[in-house]
């Protein structure tokens, strides 16, 4: 998920050795800050709808590949759009990204920094937050808006 100034983007995964969004998925606009019960209750729902997608899926081919230079521009020029701004500068100041595991009834949530173009990374030092998975919807919003917090400020 992502959190700019002016919305927040969460989206669910097809995962095989990565992670990819997925565009039969969970994809929501929000607003920018998000009351702890609602950023829960919408990052559950996205983690509900990610999937695994093996190489025999027929969704493989379309799912588990990386974005074209085009595809990732015309995503950055809607954001942007979204955003009410011009530059990718201007859409990543302040921004902030998490990412959300759910395995074996547990919930890790990383916060990760801007690295520039586009792209992010693990904050360094950072430690997940480790949740169980019947975590409430308030409590999992807390911890990802606190890590929302640490990522803006890496």
């Amino acid at each position: 998920m992502e959190a700019y100034r002016a919305f927040t983007r969460i989206y669910s995964h097809a995962v095989y050795g990565a992670a990819y969004p997925d565009p039969a998925g969970y994809d929501q606009i929000h607003t920018a800050r998000m009351p702890d019960s609602d950023l829960g209750y919408e990052a559950r729902s996205a983690l509900r709808a990610s999937r695994f997608v093996a190489p025999e899926h027929p969704d493989w081919d379309s799912v588990i590949r990386i974005p074209t230079d085009d595809e990732l521009r015309e995503e950055e020029e809607r954001d942007k759009k979204r955003a009410g701004v011009r530059s990718l500068r201007a859409l990543y100041a302040g921004a902030g990204s998490v990412s959300l595991r759910l395995r074996d009834g547990e919930i890790t949530i990383d916060a990760e920094r801007y690295r520039g173009h586009g792209h992010w990374e693990p904050v360094p030092g950072i430690k997940p937050t480790i949740l169980p998975e019947s975590v409430s919807d308030e409590e999992l919003g807390a911890a990802i808006n606190a890590a929302l917090e640490v990522s803006r400020n890496a």
